[in-house]
């Protein structure tokens, strides 16, 4: 074997143990990654992909991670060439720049001149050491490691991010904005050349404390690039004449409350880019404080309001209080956010859903009359009764009787499932537990999921999950049928409006709206919620910490803010145009009961049903009756052959609403009476007790007398009736007309009793008394 090859041979096996002696350390030693990866700082964005809020790590860094592709090419240019121009070629290690270091600083006396590659500035970043020859060492045996594991990309990516800039400042991203206000994608040369010069010596460099000095380093960058041929001279002398940047942006804190909710939602992620409207959300903030500041002089504390894209769900303004720095009012709370009784605002639905149920229609009637529901009594806000009414008015006038009596008729379990269904998430509790006073705000919701719901009346009938952040899947889901859901929202559109009368529709540029009000039960909050083109927007009223306020209204207190903000959203804004198809279909009824035409009815008119669904009945309370022309007296059975006889058309009304106008002093329609000479076959309506009731147990107290603990004894009953028969286990108690008021004692035990008419038509009840 010749000389040379022995030399060749030695040198491979020494190149061989030396890679091999690298792998075994590198496995045995290996890099902590984890130091490369430091927590970053989250920025909350708008829709514009401005920065609303920037939440700094732990540690208080000012410290914002950027991706390789997102850093301007300037930078990445400048950077290399004056740090490292044969970064894509060494191993991690630049032996040529160590000799030239070497000499350099010999000639010299002292050090001069540096060999650090950027792999071996990360290195000791990453693990920060005195600078000594063992810890120059280690320094190239990381840097080789890091060269083995990550691709070039990657490692400038790392370096950008992690490079100290002053200031508690870290990172390319950062440094550009709080600097120069904007992402490192658009960075100039002047800007890159002060970026690659700030890390050598943030302190001495400081753009801000040492202008003179920050500019000469700047300038000495931009001149090199420009000798090594990297910028032409045009571009170079126009960047040197550029300022530096005079001061340090402060952490930006817009919409706050919107911003923490993002976070807590999204958890810490370098960034997320929302679907708020800042104009809109700075323009909203501003109304509400003005409101509030209003509505402070009568007691009540503060407001929030959202503002939601129909089509999209997404959330363009959110205002959690008047003023989150404010102390005392409960500032910081996101009261969009918080558990509230929404009072009368579910109501909409209920209706809603007895329309897709087949049970109801925008004209049908429905009774305003005092109800007892196995001792819940229910009462309207006035404390009157209008005694019967259209739904469309029942929701317009925002009575509760109706309310609860629908949805008693629909079932709570369905209504309630119709609510998570509908993205309500605060339901935790059975169906059951909420009970009836589900109708008038039983329960706890949240404004920004209760104006959601309300999106999806005008949305078809569909429900969209709340979004907050762009680019998210919005998949629907059908909570209402579009004919229920349209109808629903007509009957909103006429709910009267506290900024303009009856004319407002003549008004340039006023919205159409649909909106509804509550108040909750203990005068504790007020709502308002309305629909116009293509927003939906809720506000809630109150004091944060419960403490009520009487008099507080939905309609006085939260509804201006709400046509504010509607009339500054949507200026000009439509409803939704009915639903295609034929699922409206126009039936005519009895104008008197508004069911199907009977025989005779003589007055009838249209009412608007959903096709397939509605199930209308026969009327019934328009009725033929024979009268003896003479007297005037009801005949039938026997007597109808005799002569002058002759054929009326009486109008009744149902037993419950006659009862309650009886009970009023008002006008029932009657019968004719019977003739004394005939028997009349009992037909009609039996009575139909409904005190006492069956399954509500009775209580005697053992300190008050009987004669004070007496049970009230009602019936519905036709007013042809006549006087009716009150029996007890058997024994009679009382007698008197349908409208009196008659009393019974009772005693401890199981008792049964029963009510008969004049014409024998009876009702009996099993109750307990303890």
């Amino acid at each position: 074997m010749g000389r040379k090859k022995k030399i060749v041979l030695i040198l491979g096996q020494v190149l061989l143990f030396i890679v091999a002696s690298f792998l075994v350390l590198d496995f045995i030693f290996p890099f902590p990654e984890h130091k490369l990866h430091r927590v970053s700082a989250t920025i909350v964005k708008d829709n514009e992909g401005n920065a609303l809020r920037i939440f700094l790590p732990p540690d208080g860094a000012r410290r914002m991670h950027t991706d390789f592709a997102q850093v301007s090419p300037t930078l990445k240019k400048s950077l290399i060439a004056s740090e490292d121009s044969w970064f894509e070629y060494h191993p991690g290690v630049n032996p040529v720049s160590i000799i030239r270091a070497a000499i350099a600083n010999i000639i010299a006396g002292r050090i001069v001149s540096g060999a650090s590659t950027i792999p071996m500035q990360i290195a000791r970043m990453a693990e920060p050491k005195p600078r000594t020859l063992s810890a120059k060492l280690q320094e190239a045996f990381r840097a080789m490691q890091l060269k083995l594991h990550h691709s070039n990309d990657k490692l400038l990516e790392i370096y950008l991010n992690i490079l100290p800039y002053g200031s508690n400042i870290e990172g390319v991203a950062a440094a550009s904005y709080f600097y120069f206000g904007h992402d490192p994608s658009t960075l100039s040369l002047a800007e890159s050349a002060l970026l690659t010069t700030l890390p050598r010596g943030p302190v001495f460099y400081d753009p801000i404390r040492h202008p003179q000095q920050a500019a000469k380093g700047r300038n000495r960058v931009m001149l090199q690039l420009e000798q090594k041929g990297e910028f032409p001279s045009e571009e170079v002398n126009r960047n040197l004449k550029l300022p530096l940047p005079d001061k340090i942006r402060p952490v930006p804190l817009k919409a706050p409350h919107f911003c923490r909710m993002v976070l807590e939602r999204s958890g810490r992620i370098p960034e997320i880019k929302t679907t708020l409207d800042y104009p809109l959300q700075q323009a909203a903030q501003d109304m509400l404080a003005t409101h509030v500041a209003r509505l402070r002089g009568d007691d009540i504390d503060n407001a929030a309001c959202v503002i939601i894209h129909i089509p999209t769900r997404q959330i363009r303004a959110l205002v959690g209080s008047a003023d989150f720095f404010e102390k005392g009012y409960g500032g910081a709370i996101n009261l969009a956010e918080t558990k509230r009784s929404p009072g009368s605002t579910l109501k909409p639905f209920i209706y809603a859903l007895a329309f897709d149920q087949g049970k109801l229609t925008p004209d049908s009637f429905v009774y305003d009359i005092p109800v007892d529901y196995s001792g819940y009594s229910p009462e309207n806000y006035n404390r009157t009764w209008s005694g019967q009414v259209t739904v469309k008015e029942a929701l317009a006038r925002s009575l509760n009787i109706p309310a609860v009596n629908t949805l008693a008729m629909i079932g709570v379990v369905e209504f309630s499932k119709l609510l998570q269904k509908g993205g309500i998430s605060t339901l935790n509790k059975t169906p059951l537990k909420y009970g009836l006073p589900l109708a008038l705000g039983g329960c706890e919701i949240k404004l920004t999921e209760l104006t959601n719901l309300y999106a999806s009346l005008a949305d078809g009938g569909k429900y969209r999950p709340l979004t907050f952040s762009s680019g998210t899947e919005n998949i629907s889901t059908q909570l209402l049928s579009p004919e229920a859901a349209w109808l629903t929202l007509e009957m909103l559109s006429s709910v009267a409006r506290p900024d303009m009368n009856e004319t407002w529709m003549l008004t340039r540029d006023m919205p159409e709206a649909a909106w509804k009000t509550g108040t909750s039960f203990g005068h504790r909050d007020a709502w308002a919620v309305g629909i116009s083109g293509d927003y939906a927007i809720g506000v809630w009223v109150g004091n944060p910490d419960g403490r009520p306020r009487k008099g507080i209204s939905g309609a006085v207190h939260a509804g201006p803010l709400l046509f504010d903000l509607l009339r500054m959203t949507v200026p000009g804004g439509k409803l939704p145009a009915p639903p295609e198809g034929s699922g409206i279909s126009e039936v005519k009824v009895c104008a008197h009961s508004r069911r199907l035409v009977g025989p005779f009815c003589s007055e009838t008119t249209t009412m608007r049903t959903l096709s397939g669904k509605t199930r209308l009945r026969p009327c019934k309370q328009c009725r033929q009756v024979f009268v003896d022309a003479k007297s005037g007296y009801r005949l039938s059975g026997e007597c109808l052959d005799r002569p002058n006889i002759k054929k009326i058309i009486v109008r009744t009304i149902p037993t419950k609403l006659a009862r309650w106008r009886a009970e009023n002093n008002l006008e029932i329609p009657k019968l004719p009476p019977p003739a004394d000479d005939c028997d009349l076959i009992p037909a009609g309506i039996a009575p139909k007790i409904i005190s006492p009731a069956g399954n509500t147990p009775y209580l005697l107290r053992k300190d008050t007398p009987l004669k004070f603990q007496q049970v009230a004894l009602k019936a519905e009953a036709e007013a042809d009736g006549g006087i009716l028969h009150w029996f007890l286990d058997g024994r009679l108690v009382a007698k008197g007309r349908f409208d009196e008021k008659l009393f019974t004692e009772i005693s401890t035990g199981t008792h049964r009793i029963s009510v008969s008419d004049a014409l024998g038509r009876t009702d009996s009840v099993i109750f307990k008394v303890k």
